[in-house]
């Protein structure tokens, strides 16, 4: 952690020597103490923001990164690795625009410090920008190819520009320099279908052997080793390496509860009464059309993300965690870290109109002259009274899909922790129960201005659904849209190589296989009188 600043100070010698061990959590505080007691350290400032950035603490990092930033010598290296990393934290939150202002004037000076251009690399994907991103890190790869999550970075940006052959080389040379990396293994199962001529079977149980691996990340590996076994047919050794590996991730994670989820949803049905909705004020002529698609994850909002991306007057943004943080950060008087009932209430005085303006400011960069902008956000889903509120104009996409078969696949994917409740069949269909009680809410209060689309429907029949969405979205017809999968632009979820391909009904019914494995989650789904759609 060299960060060349000019003024180092010497009150803090313990901070120092944790950040140069790499022992972030003891060099944050030490450093925070030497702050807070001598506010002239920038030093202090820079080791306290940098050690909280490396520990992923990205909003509390935000006040030393800046003071320490803003102090910097303009161009020193220090200035630019401060800078890289607070645009880094800044697009993490979902503060593009303040990102960019960050990151741009570095960009400019094509810094020759590997970790700075691989922090440009990664912030640029991060807010959707591969093909800007892509550059640094190929560059940052070339200088340090012994680093094995830069190789797996920049193998994901080859992976989301369409790029696979190339990607794989990348996700390959990761797993060479750490065999035990679970993205990397995630990413290279998910390349293509295993057959018993080309499969990684043998690589990921070997890799879940490695000395030093602890049960956490041993049981993770389950995750694309389940996958590959699956390709295969292996049915019986697939489920209890799936079913470990979903038990060893939910004890890793922060309790879900059911009863939490439960009250989130009654403070949202409180909070957003239907009358709230009666009488809207108009757009201004000509604004910028945002389009929300939601839903329950793996129910085809990236799918539908590249049919209405295909179209001419339509650019596609990702998965952007700009509102949900708008949202906690209109809350007044509680912890905004995460969404829950007391957050949502504490919302009473919040101005959704002035959200929806800071919405605009922050996302404008992506909108490259379109008219309809869409983020594709499942977590927006609690969100879609707010987001009415704050944007009277935009088209809100629902996706629906057969629950046994969206519950599923969410079980079968490593989550980076948002979906607390996917890992065990009981909370899934708590879970469940929760989300169709809300979104029957959501209907009630939106009416017709909130779009329906159901999975099984449109693969099954795909020109007259998406001729009746584009409709409903104010969009004429285009052919392209037919042919999603020819879409250009970057795609950063778990279906990055299913939407490559033409749209395909073979997903459907993929939970039968393990219909008996499955079967507490269907009898709960039918105990909770939310069905099963068997």
């Amino acid at each position: 952690m060299n960060l060349d600043l000019a003024s180092p100070g010497r009150s803090f010698e313990a901070a120092r020597a944790h950040a140069n061990a790499g022992d972030l959590k003891p060099a944050m505080e030490a450093a925070r103490q030497a702050a807070k007691a001598d506010p002239t350290n920038s030093e202090a400032f820079a080791i306290w923001g940098v050690a909280l950035a490396e520990m992923g603490e990205f909003a509390e990092a935000l006040e030393p990164l800046t003071v320490a930033a803003d102090r910097a010598p303009a161009g020193s290296v220090g200035w630019a690795n401060l800078n890289s990393q607070l645009g880094r934290s800044l697009s993490n939150m979902g503060f593009w625009a303040r990102a960019m202002a960050r990151l741009a004037p570095i960009e400019r000076l094509s810094p020759p410090d590997p970790m700075v251009r691989q922090r440009l690399g990664a912030a640029f994907m991060r807010m959707n920008l591969v093909e800007r991103g892509l550059p640094h890190l190929q560059w940052a790869a070339r200088a340090r190819p012994d680093g094995p999550t830069l190789r797996f970075d920049l193998g994901l940006a080859l992976l989301s520009a369409g790029r696979p052959r190339e990607a794989e080389t990348e996700l390959n040379a990761a797993l060479a320099l750490d065999p035990a990396m679970l993205r990397a293994h995630m990413a290279t199962a998910n390349l293509r279908r295993s057959t018993p001529e080309a499969n990684h079977v043998d690589r990921l149980v070997a890799a879940r052997e490695s000395p030093g691996l602890d049960p956490v990340e041993r049981a993770e590996l389950g995750f694309p080793l389940f996958k590959e076994l699956d390709d295969l047919g292996r049915v019986a050794e697939a489920w209890p390496v799936l079913e470990e590996a979903n038990e060893v991730a939910r004890t890793s994670l922060p309790p879900w509860s059911a009863r939490d989820d439960h009250d989130l949803v009654e403070a949202l049905i409180e909070r957003f009464p239907i009358e709230a909705f009666a009488s809207l004020p108009a757009a201004a002529d000509g604004a910028r059309i945002p389009v929300f698609i939601v839903g329950l994850p793996r129910t085809g909002t990236t799918l539908v993300e590249r049919i209405l991306a295909a179209h001419s007057q339509v650019a596609a943004m990702g998965e952007l965690p700009t509102f949900p943080m708008m949202f906690r950060g209109a809350a007044e008087g509680v912890d905004r870290r995460s969404l829950n009932a007391a957050l949502v209430r504490a919302t009473a005085g919040a101005d959704w109109p002035a959200v929806g303006v800071q919405f605009q400011a922050e996302t404008a960069f992506l909108a490259q002259g379109a008219r309809f902008t869409i983020d594709k956000l499942p977590l927006n889903s609690p969100l879609i009274g707010a987001i009415r509120l704050a944007f009277p104009n935009a088209r809100i996409i629902h996706l629906e899909r057969n629950p046994m078969d969206a519950l599923f696949s969410a079980y079968r994917v490593r989550f980076s922790g948002q979906y607390g409740w996917s890992y065990r069949q009981a909370e899934m269909a708590a879970h469940y129960a929760n989300h169709v009680r809300l979104m029957d809410h959501w209907r009630a209060c939106l009416g017709e201005g909130l779009i329906e689309v159901v999975y099984e429907d449109l693969v099954a029949d795909p020109e007259p659904q998406i001729r009746r969405l584009l409709d409903a979205c104010g969009l004429a017809f285009e052919p392209a849209c037919l042919r999603p999968h020819e879409t250009p632009g970057a795609v950063l979820t778990a279906s990055i190589t299913q939407v490559r391909s033409p749209i395909t009904a073979a997903g459907v019914g993929g939970w039968r296989r393990y219909a008996a494995r499955l079967e507490p989650l269907r009898a709960a789904l039918e105990a909770m009188g939310v069905g099963s759609d068997t």
